[in-house]
This record gives C-alpha cells, sequence and structure tokens, in this order.
C-alpha cells in the first residue's frame, strides 16, 4: 500500500509541477505583451490620464500599480482616492483604445527591479459596453500564451 501512495504523491508532484510551469510561462508572456504592445492608463481626474503597469489579467478583474509616491512626486496627488468607477484605457494603437471599467478592491506596496510601486488589485464591471471584449481579450491572451514559442531565430514551418 506504501508504494501506491508514493507513486500517487510523484504523479500529482508532476503535475504540480507542470501546472506551476505553465503558470510562469503565461505570466511571463502576458508581461511581455504587456509592456511591448499594449499601453495602460488611469484616468484619475476629467482630461489627465496616468500610465499604469498592467501586471495581471482574467475576466474578472486585472492588477496594476503605479510608482509608489515619494516626497518629491506628485502621484499621490495624480492617483485617485474614490476607488470605483475607474477607467483604465489599454491602447492597442497610438489612437485607438478599448476602456473597462474598474472598482478597486484591494491594494499593497511592492518593490520591482529596486522601484517601489503601488499595486492595485480592481474588478472589471461586467454591465459595461466593453466586457465582452475584455473576455476576448483575456482569452485570446490565454490561447496565445498555449500556442507562442520563443523566436530563436531558427525559419522552419510550424505544426498545424
Amino acid at each position: 500500500m506504501k508504494e501506491t501512495e508514493d507513486n500517487n504523491q510523484a504523479v500529482i508532484n508532476l503535475e504540480q509541477f507542470r501546472s506551476r510551469k505553465s503558470e510562469e510561462k503565461k505570466r511571463k508572456t502576458e508581461r511581455i505583451f504587456f509592456h511591448n504592445l499594449v499601453g495602460v492608463y488611469g484616468i484619475v481626474q476629467p482630461g489627465k490620464m496616468v500610465p499604469v503597469g498592467l501586471i495581471d489579467v482574467s475576466e474578472g478583474g486585472l492588477a496594476i500599480q503605479v510608482p509608489y509616491p515619494t516626497e518629491n512626486s506628485t502621484a499621490d496627488r495624480m492617483w485617485p482616492r474614490d476607488s470605483v468607477n475607474l477607467p483604465i484605457r489599454l491602447y492597442f494603437s497610438p489612437d485607438s483604445f478599448m476602456e473597462v471599467i474598474v472598482d478597486v478592491k484591494n491594494s499593497h506596496p511592492t518593490v520591482e527591479n529596486g522601484s517601489k510601486y503601488m499595486r492595485y488589485g480592481c474588478e472589471v464591471q461586467t454591465e459595461q459596453r466593453a466586457y465582452d471584449a475584455w473576455k476576448n481579450f483575456v482569452s485570446f491572451l490565454r490561447s496565445y500564451t498555449d500556442v507562442s514559442e520563443r523566436d530563436s531565430g531558427n525559419i522552419s514551418v510550424g505544426n498545424i
């Protein structure tokens, strides 16, 4: 009986390893996508957009981060104190964007590459016009992660 339990545990650990590797690939792929292809901005006052870092997405929400306020910065005055109905714009070209409305549910300070940020966990409002497009965007990212490959410079025909 002991041998069977050990074998089952090994299989579970292998699945956990695969799941963890898949999640790591997803996060790396999303970060590359977010940092290089999509401009993300929070609308903090009428007529005032602030660039934000998009950290994670799901159908129900997103995580963003903004530079942590310092004594010499105006970041604390630029970021809204009201955490509901916050418009987030995702620019896919210089003149076209998708706007989703979010409610901030939590926040915490974090450090990334030696810089301090405030990270916000936000819930995407589902009753807005852009919600279906948002869900499709998240679905595309999941599908893209599953089939994306690292470019090694080798030109060959892929699997069809």
